[in-house]
C-alpha cells in the first residue's frame, strides 16, 4: 500500500508540473480570467488576426478573442454611436482613435507601421506588364501608364470610410511630382477633381472585399498594404519609401499633402498601426474578466510574441509611441497593467 501510495503521489505530483508547464504564459502571469477581449479592427488586420493572433493570443492567455472588421474610420463612427462596445480598438492611423476621444477613448498607442502597395492579379492581360515593373525591368514610373491603358481595372476603398483609399489618392500625387508626370494623371486615373475629391465611384469597394476582387482578377490591380498582399498571397509593386507613407524619415514629405473629404480634410503622414483601449458606453457596464481581457490582447500585441507575428505578417515595428486624450498626460493613468509593463519594456 505504501508503494501505491508513493506511485499515486507520484504521478499527481507528475501531472501538476505538467500542467504548470503547458498553462498558457497569461495564466502563469495571473494576467486573465478566461475572459472575453472584443475587438473592433481594420478591415487590413483581418487576415493576421483570424490566422495569427487569435489563436496565439488564445493560447498564451487561456481568453477568447473576437472581433468586427471594416474600415477604421467607419469602425470609430460605429463606436460613436453606440453600435459597437469593444474593449479594444485598432485603427490604420490614429486619426479614427482621435474621433473617440475624450469619452470613448483615452490615448493612441502607435506600434507599427504598414507600407501602401499596389497589388495585381495573375489573372489580369495586363500582369506581365506588372510583372516588368515589380521585377525592376522596367521603370515605376511606367507603372502609371500601365494604370492609363484602356480598359484597365483598378480598385481601391472609400476615402471617407478607410484612411487606405485616402492614402491611395495622395500616393497618385506625390508620384505626380516625384516622376513629373502629366499634371491631370490623378483626373485621369482615379476621376479626381475639385468636385469629385473622392474620383470614381466605379472604383470603390468595401474594404473586406478589395483583395479577393484583385486576387479573383475582378479588378487587374489595386491598393494594398503590404501586410493585406502578404496575407491573401497577391502579386504586388512595392513603392518607394517617398510614396509608401510608411518610412518615418519622409513624414516631412507626407505631410506636405491632404485630401478634402466630407468629414474634412485627410491629411498625409505615416500609415500606422494604433491601438487603444475602449471607454464602455454610459449604462452598459462591462465584465471585469472581459476588461481584464481586453487589456491582456493589447500586451500581447506588445510582447515578444506578438511583435514577431506582426513582424511576419510583414508590419514594420517602431519603438511605441503614446498620444494622449486632453486632460492626460501619463502612460500609468491611460494604459491598462500589462500594456503599460510591456510599453516600458520596449522603451515607451
Amino acid at each position: 500500500m505504501r508503494l501505491a501510495a508513493k506511485l499515486s503521489a507520484a504521478l499527481l505530483a507528475l501531472s501538476l508540473v505538467a500542467g504548470a508547464c503547458t498553462n498558457p504564459a497569461g495564466r502563469r502571469a495571473g494576467a486573465t480570467t478566461g475572459g472575453t477581449a472584443s475587438l473592433a479592427a481594420a478591415g487590413s488586420l483581418e487576415g493576421v488576426i483570424q490566422s495569427r493572433l487569435q489563436p496565439a493570443f488564445a493560447r498564451s492567455s487561456g481568453d477568447h478573442l473576437v472581433a468586427k472588421f471594416a474600415g477604421s474610420t467607419a469602425l470609430a463612427q460605429m463606436i460613436k454611436d453606440g453600435e459597437l462596445a469593444p474593449g479594444d480598438f485598432l485603427s490604420i492611423g490614429e486619426g479614427a482613435i482621435r474621433a473617440l476621444w475624450p469619452g470613448r477613448a483615452r490615448y493612441s498607442l502607435t506600434i507599427a507601421t504598414d507600407p501602401l502597395v499596389l497589388a495585381y492579379s495573375p489573372k489580369s492581360r495586363y500582369a506581365s506588364q506588372l510583372d516588368q515593373i515589380r521585377l525592376h525591368r522596367r521603370p515605376l514610373a511606367d507603372l502609371f501608364k500601365v494604370l492609363e491603358s484602356p480598359g484597365f481595372r483598378l480598385g481601391r476603398t472609400d476615402p471617407n470610410l478607410d484612411p487606405q483609399g485616402g492614402y491611395f489618392i495622395l500616393m497618385f500625387e506625390l508620384a505626380t511630382r516625384l516622376y513629373h508626370l502629366p499634371a491631370d494623371t490623378v483626373a485621369r486615373i482615379l476621376g479626381v477633381t475639385k468636385a469629385t475629391p473622392t474620383g470614381s465611384s466605379g472604383q470603390i469597394v468595401d474594404e473586406d472585399a478589395l483583395a479577393t476582387d484583385i486576387a479573383s482578377g475582378t479588378f487587374d490591380a489595386g491598393s494594398e498594404f503590404l501586410t493585406e498582399a502578404r496575407q491573401y498571397h497577391l502579386e504586388y509593386i512595392k513603392l518607394p519609401a517617398a510614396l509608401d507613407f510608411a518610412d518615418p524619415s519622409q513624414l516631412a514629405l507626407y505631410r506636405s499633402i491632404s485630401l478634402p473629404l466630407a468629414r474634412g480634410l485627410f491629411r498625409g503622414g505615416l500609415i500606422t498601426l494604433d491601438v487603444t483601449s475602449v471607454l464602455a458606453p454610459p449604462g452598459r457596464p462591462e465584465a471585469p474578466a472581459d476588461r481584464s481581457a481586453a487589456g491582456a490582447f493589447l500586451a500581447f500585441l506588445l510582447s515578444r510574441e506578438g511583435e514577431r507575428l506582426l513582424s511576419a505578417a510583414g508590419y514594420q515595428l517602431h519603438r511605441p509611441s503614446l498620444s494622449y486624450a486632453p486632460g492626460w498626460s501619463k502612460p500609468a493613468q491611460v494604459l491598462p497593467r500589462p500594456v503599460l509593463r510591456q510599453y516600458r519594456r520596449l522603451g515607451g
